[in-house]
């Protein structure tokens, strides 16, 4: 395994296993060791029908179980019934991806105790029809998949702040002392424009820790972190922006993340391809959600052109990110008319009640 995807599968707080072609466990993390009652590295090398027992699963591209898809792939769903060290079962939802590996595909099982949701909700489940279940299992999978972003952007934050941000900083200490010692105007000029290189560096490592970690939000003030987003687009790109907020309420926790991300996302679209000299945020109290709208003077665009080119991804991210939320998003440009990005989310409940204004 690459070293950023073993580091990532180890430090996983899901139960996690790795299993060959053959079958065979080729790796576990200490979540998986924990659930299924196994000492540190025991796992490893044991068939892993061992852990669901009398249940054939296929593994590598021949990989059966019901279809999920997300912004990590495309991997199945399965629903078995798996066997600790002590012979005791319990019901679990297994989430199966095949990946490739240098010795050929592997699987890669995330395996969850669903004891505690039990038959009655499974059996209800199974009742409901297949496209509502599909629906449920995709937003599942992506409000897990979006966590863990975040996670990840949180932890490459700290490492860039811990690692790269210190070494840098300690370089440019260093060239102010050699600095003392030179008086040549040639290398002095020199060390100059090396000094600034290493200053704009640490500048820019700076702002990337905010835009991945922003502090506002994590204190959950999506206010003051969007506040802080506007004047930054205002100071470095010359765009103006008027705030118009007249909503009563914010969605909490997770939604709130959602929220900034898609709003992060609109904002850095009209920095980079807009040309605009304004933008308009605006936040609405609508049908028992938050009806935010970004809107632009720059150039506008014909998304039916765009949006299928590579590297137009973000536009789908806003929209999964509000599907996630319970929510829609949809965006209106054309060319010379500028952009309108606009997306609602719920406060609480069902988003049916907002999904006639995405039409």
């Amino acid at each position: 395994m690459k070293s950023r995807f073993r580091q990532l599968f180890e430090s996983s707080p899901d139960p996690m296993v790795i299993v060959n072609r053959a079958g065979q466990v080729r790796q576990a993390n200490a979540g998986a060791e924990s659930l299924f009652g196994y000492r540190r590295g025991e796992m490893r090398g044991q068939d892993v029908g061992r852990l669901f027992p009398g249940q054939p699963v296929a593994f590598g591209e021949e990989v059966t179980g019901e279809e999920v898809t997300g912004e990590g792939g495309t991997g199945r769903r399965l629903d078995l019934v798996a066997s600790r060290r002590d012979f005791s079962q319990f019901p679990a939802e297994v989430y199966v991806v095949p990946i490739a590996s240098r010795e050929g595909t592997v699987t890669v099982m995330c395996v969850k105790d669903i004891t505690e949701a039990q038959r009655a909700q499974f059996v209800l489940e199974l009742g409901l029809g297949t496209l509502e279940s599909a629906d449920r299992d995709q937003q599942a999978l992506l409000g897990h998949l979006i966590r863990a972003q975040e996670e990840e952007r949180g932890r490459i934050a700290a490492d860039i702040h811990d690692d790269t941000i210190q070494m840098l900083a300690a370089a440019n200490l260093r060239l102010q002392q050699l600095r003392h010692r030179l008086s040549d105007p040639d290398e002095l000029r020199i060390l100059g424009k090396l000094q600034e290189t290493l200053t704009l560096s640490l500048s820019r490592l700076r702002q990337l820790i905010f835009d991945l970690r922003p502090p506002s939000l994590q204190r959950g003030s999506l206010d003051a972190a969007l506040h802080a987003l506007l004047e930054q687009l205002r100071t470095e790109n010359g765009i103006a922006y008027h705030l118009d907020d007249t909503a009563s309420a914010r969605t909490p926790g997770t939604g709130t993340v959602l929220m900034y991300r898609i709003i992060q996302e609109a904002l850095a679209n009209v920095r980079d391809h807009a040309s605009a000299t304004t933008v308009r945020v605006q936040f609405t109290d609508v049908d028992g959600g938050c009806l935010v709208r970004i809107v632009d003077d720059g150039v506008g665009y014909n998304p039916a052109e765009v949006e299928n080119r590579p590297g137009h991804l973000g536009l789908t991210l806003m929209r999964e990110r509000a599907q996630v939320a319970g929510g829609w998003c949809r965006i209106e440009s054309a060319p010379g008319d500028g952009t309108t990005v606009e997306f609602w989310v719920p406060l609480g409940g069902s988003p049916e009640a907002g999904r006639g204004r995405a039409a």
